[in-house]
């Protein structure tokens, strides 16, 4: 049985958009995700909820790019953990962001969101 989840209009979304750094790159993302959504089957390129699933990256993107200064940083573990030279996903307190994004984004289904948090986490702060 795998374990992948089954492609949904959110997902091929926000799989394209958390990579949009720029503003500027709006239309190539938009043309990445059109193509995607066609190729799945999983409907047609709909600007209104494409700029709600934006809003969400775009927050996300903002809030751990701020790092130790965001609220929702809590660090290594322990002592020991802190003297690591790598940072982890672990470093952001990831349930508490994840109900936080699901109560300001209430038309985004939980479950993408429970996915796409600590996929954040881990391209703004590990990658």
């Amino acid at each position: 049985m795998s374990d992948k989840r089954p492609p949904t209009y959110e997902s091929e979304a926000l799989g394209v958009l958390v990579y949009e750094f720029s503003r500027s790159r709006k239309e190539e993302s938009d043309e990445k995700i059109k193509r995607g959504l066609k190729r799945k089957k999983l409907g047609n390129l709909d600007p209104d909820r494409i700029n709600l699933l934006r809003l969400l990256k775009d927050e996300l993107q903002k809030e751990i790019g701020r790092f130790a200064k965001s609220s929702y940083y809590i660090g290594p573990a322990d002592r020991k953990q802190r003297l690591r030279k790598y940072v982890e996903v672990s470093d952001f307190d990831i349930p508490r962001l994840t109900a936080d994004m699901s109560a300001r984004h209430p038309t985004i289904p939980k479950k993408e969101i429970e996915w796409f948090v600590p996929f954040s986490a881990f391209v703004y702060h590990v990658l």
